[in-house]
C-alpha cells in the first residue's frame, strides 16, 4: 500500500506538470507529482518562441530555479547541457506548394516567408526534443526531493473538503489524500474524465487532423531550393533553422530538425477539405499525401519513421469548464488548437505562472475561487483570438499573399507580448500575444470575419488582397517595430 498526504498534487509528468511540481515546491506548497506512464517516451509539442523562452528565464530566476535556465537560448542549452538534444530555430520558415508541381523560385519570394526572431544562433530559440528534455525535468523533481509516482493508474477520485484518490502502481494500491489538485495530463483529461466535463471544441472553428511522427535522412530544405535553382542569399537565416511550414492547398506541414539527425515531422490538414481515410495505416496515408507534393517527396525520399506512426481525429478540444473548487486544469489540459504558430510551450509557461501567482500565498476559499475563475475567462478570451488567428490561416492557405499579409497580426502581436516582457513592463493581467489589447483584438476580429467572405473569383481577389495588405499595415502599425507588411521586403524579415 502507498499512501500519500499532499498540499497540491499535480496529475501528469510531462514537462509542463514537472515544472509546476518544482515552482510549488519553491513557494513551499507541498507538491506530489502523478503519472501514469513512465520516461523516456516519444512526444511532440516541440517549438519555442522567444516568448516562451522569456517566461522560462522568468521562471527559473523568480523561483530560483538556476538549472533550466540555460535551456532558454540555444547557445547557453549547447554550453550546458550539450548531451540533450535539442533543434536551432530562428525564426518561421513559410513555403507554398501546389498539388502535382515542384516548388519553383521566384525572384520577389512570391512563394516563401521568413521572418527571424533572433539575430544569432548563439540567443536563438530551440526545439526540445521533448524525450530528453521532459525526462531531464523529471529528474529535478526527484532530485528536488518531491515525491513522484510513475506507472500509477488512478481509478477512483472523490471530492469533499479535500481529494481522496485511489488507484494501483504495479501491484500496490495507492491512496492519495490533497488539498488542491492541478491537472497537467494534457490530452488524457483526468478530471474532464472523472467528472464528465465536455471537451468537444463547439466554439472552435479550426478543424484539422494530423498524421506525424519522427525521422532520420530528412533532406534540408535549403538543399532543395538550391537544386530547383532559388536564391537563398537574402534569407535573413538559414530556412531549416526554423519551424519550417510547408503550405498546402488544403492543410499544412511542420519540419522541425534537431540536432542528434531526428526530424518531427507531420501533415496538418483540414477536416472537411480533406478528410482522413481510416482504411489507409497512417504510414499509407502519408505516403498517399506527400506524393501529391513532389518538392517536399524529394525532401522526403530518404527519410525513415524512427517512432510509431501517429493519425489523430480532429486535434481540437477544449474543456466546458477549466477550474472548480480546490482544482484547475492547467492550458495544454484544457484545450488544444493547432501547432501553426507554436503557441503551446508559451501558453503552458504563462498557465505556470498564473497558477504559481494564485497559490502562493494562502487565500480564504472565496479569494481563490475569484482568481481562478479569473484564470479561467482569461484562457478562453485567449483561446479565441488564437483561433482567431489560426482559422483565418487555414482560409488563407490558397493565396499565399493572403497568408503573408494575416499572418502579420500574429507576428505583431508576438513582437509587443515579448518586448513588454524584456522591458519589464508586462503586468499579471496581460494575454498571450498582446491580446488583451482592445485595438489588436478587435482589428484581428475584424479581419478575421472578413477573410471568411474572400471571393473565390481570382478577377476579384486580387483586390482583396490589396485591401487586407492595407488593412494589415495599417491595424499593426502602432506596435509594428519590425517593420511588417513592408513590401519591399519582399516577406524576408530579417530580425530588428
Amino acid at each position: 500500500m502507498i499512501r500519500e498526504h499532499a498540499d497540491i498534487l499535480v496529475l501528469g509528468a510531462g514537462f509542463a506538470g514537472s515544472l509546476m511540481a518544482l515552482v510549488l515546491n519553491r513557494i513551499g506548497r507541498q507538491p506530489l507529482l502523478l503519472e501514469r506512464g513512465t520516461h523516456p517516451r516519444f512526444a511532440i509539442g516541440e517549438s519555442t518562441t522567444p516568448l516562451a523562452n522569456l517566461i522560462l528565464e522568468d521562471l527559473s530566476r523568480t523561483y530560483d530555479l538556476p538549472r533550466l535556465f540555460p535551456f532558454t537560448e540555444y547557445g547557453r542549452w549547447q554550453q550546458t547541457y550539450p548531451h540533450l538534444a535539442c533543434g536551432l530555430k530562428r525564426g518561421f520558415t513559410f513555403a507554398k506548394h501546389h498539388t502535382e508541381q515542384h516548388w519553383r523560385p521566384s525572384v520577389d519570394h512570391a512563394n516563401e516567408l521568413l521572418v527571424a526572431a533572433s539575430p544569432t544562433n548563439e540567443v536563438g530559440d530551440t526545439h526540445w526534443f521533448r524525450e530528453q528534455f521532459d525526462q531531464f525535468l523529471v529528474q529535478e523533481v526527484r532530485n528536488e526531493g518531491i515525491p513522484y509516482y510513475d506507472r500509477t493508474d488512478i481509478v477512483a477520485v472523490k471530492r469533499d473538503r479535500r481529494w481522496q484518490l485511489q488507484g494501483h502502481r504495479g501491484d500496490d494500491a495507492v491512496e492519495i489524500d490533497a488539498a488542491f489538485v492541478i491537472d497537467a495530463t494534457g490530452p488524457a483529461g483526468l478530471l474532464p474524465c472523472q467528472f464528465g466535463i465536455k471537451t468537444d471544441p463547439l466554439l472552435m472553428h479550426t478543424n484539422s487532423w494530423s498524421v506525424y511522427s519522427h525521422f532520420v535522412g530528412v533532406k534540408l530544405w535549403e538543399d532543395v531550393l538550391r537544386e530547383a535553382g532559388a536564391v537563398i542569399d537574402d534569407h535573413p537565416y538559414r530556412c531549416d533553422d526554423a519551424a519550417l511550414h510547408h503550405i498546402l492547398e488544403d492543410g499544412w506541414m511542420w519540419v522541425l530538425r534537431f540536432n542528434n539527425g531526428v526530424t518531427s515531422a507531420g501533415f496538418v490538414l483540414d477536416c472537411q477539405r480533406h478528410p482522413s481515410t481510416p482504411s489507409l495505416s497512417p504510414e499509407a496515408e502519408w505516403q498517399q499525401i506527400i506524393r501529391h507534393y513532389p518538392s517536399i517527396a524529394r525532401q522526403f525520399a530518404r527519410a525513415e519513421a524512427i517512432q510509431p506512426w501517429v493519425r489523430t481525429g480532429r486535434i481540437q478540444r477544449c474543456a466546458a469548464r477549466v477550474t472548480g473548487p480546490n482544482w484547475v486544469m492547467m492550458p495544454h489540459s484544457a484545450y488544444f488548437l493547432d501547432p501553426l504558430f507554436s503557441t503551446g510551450i508559451a501558453h503552458t509557461l504563462l498557465g505556470i505562472e498564473r497558477l504559481a501567482r494564485i497559490l502562493e500565498h494562502p487565500h480564504n476559499q472565496t479569494d481563490q475561487a475569484e482568481q481562478l475563475a479569473e484564470y479561467e475567462r482569461t484562457l478562453f478570451r485567449e483561446v479565441e483570438f488564437v483561433d482567431w488567428l489560426v482559422h483565418g490561416s487555414y482560409r488563407t492557405f490558397g493565396r499565399f499573399e493572403l497568408l503573408a499579409a494575416y499572418t502579420m497580426y500574429y507576428f505583431a502581436g508576438a513582437v509587443q507580448s515579448e518586448e513588454r516582457r524584456q522591458k519589464g513592463i508586462a503586468g499579471p493581467g496581460e494575454e498571450i500575444l498582446f491580446s488583451h489589447d482592445p485595438r489588436l483584438r478587435s482589428a484581428v476580429r475584424d479581419a478575421y470575419l472578413t477573410i471568411l467572405h474572400c471571393p473565390d473569383d481570382p478577377r476579384q481577389s486580387t483586390h482583396f488582397v490589396a485591401e487586407l495588405h492595407r488593412r494589415v499595415a495599417s491595424d499593426i502599425a502602432a506596435f509594428n517595430p519590425a517593420g511588417f507588411c513592408d513590401a519591399a521586403k519582399q516577406h524576408m524579415y530579417p530580425f530588428d
